[in-house]
């Protein structure tokens, strides 16, 4: 029975009739060596996860950064640096602004784990805090204001490697407005990827949805008409010459459309949806490591 018992939970852990007929010729203390003897080797094999939720990436573990910095006098106006392990004055850099529909409720550190997992890749990370809906002078445009002087102030810091500029969500939104017409900031940046980035505000705000409510309210304080919310949409502007978007098919937040009329060279995921380009256990972050490296490490 004890044989059995272990064959039964070896089977539900690698399929097939073979390593049950196999297993069951094992004495009892070699089978038990088998089983815990590979149990990292099935963990390291386990298939990259598609449409993780919100609360599965808050679960993540993570380090926290090397540094900080402030850019500005106000709570939100601050920069985590995390270096890489080693070879920090070689290595690529990743500045990196968070998403969460340009609200106060979501802050920097639920990217904490995608900023780890991108200096455990071997890139310098540079994670940008800005002011956002709901704080004292979160009114559009603070966010973009704040994220242009970050991106500013990291300029004078950087180690002359390549580097990227890239955001998920609202943070892409921010990341392709910072950069684009010829920004002051923009002469040191390789790349620009936005991670399911909003990039067109009228028709954003007239879709139902949570996030799509927080950007019509955030637009809002900016402007009278509708048709003004084209002032803050990407797809207006003139974007640098090598942007991304890299956008999940299974999007349920920042819909397929947002990747439309646009002109940037665009990567579509299949099955892949809005919070699995920041979890480090995706195949979207699969991906996202793979471009970076094409573009920072060719």
């Amino acid at each position: 029975m004890l044989v059995w018992s272990f064959t039964s939970f070896v089977t539900r852990k690698y399929s097939g009739g073979i390593v049950v007929k196999a297993f069951s010729l094992l004495s009892k203390s070699l089978l038990l060596l088998f089983i815990f003897g590979t149990s990292n080797v099935s963990a390291d094999n386990e298939e990259p996860l598609k449409q993780v939720t919100f609360n599965e990436v808050l679960a993540l573990n993570s380090e926290g950064p090397t540094k900080a910095y402030s850019y500005g006098d106000q709570t939100s106006q601050f920069i985590q640096f995390w270096s890489t392990r080693e070879h920090s004055d070689s290595a690529a850099n990743v500045i990196f602004i968070h998403g969460g529909c340009w609200l106060k409720d979501y802050d920097i550190t639920h990217t904490n784990p995608a900023s780890n997992a991108l200096r455990n890749a071997g890139f310098n990370v540079w994670s940008i805090e800005y002011r956002r809906l709901g704080q004292e002078g979160g009114d559009w445009p603070a966010s973009l204001n704040d994220v242009e002087a970050a991106i500013d102030f990291i300029g004078d810091k950087l180690n002359g490697r390549p580097s990227a500029v890239m955001g998920h969500s609202a943070g892409g939104h921010l990341a392709f407005l910072a950069t684009a017409n010829d920004t002051p900031a923009s002469p040191n940046i390789n790349v620009v990827i936005g991670l399911a980035a909003i990039t067109d505000m009228v028709s954003y705000t007239q879709t139902d949805g949570s996030c799509n409510r927080a950007a019509l309210n955030l637009m809002k304080t900016a402007y009278e008409n509708t048709s003004d919310y084209q002032k803050a949409s990407p797809r207006t502007q003139k974007l640098r010459d090598n942007t991304w978007l890299i956008q999940g098919d299974a999007d349920r937040i920042v819909p397929l459309s947002q990747t439309h009329n646009i002109d940037v060279e665009t990567e579509i995921l299949e099955g892949v949806g809005h919070f699995d380009l920041i979890h480090p256990h995706s195949s979207a972050w699969k991906a996202i490591i793979k471009r970076l490296n094409n573009e920072l490490n060719p």
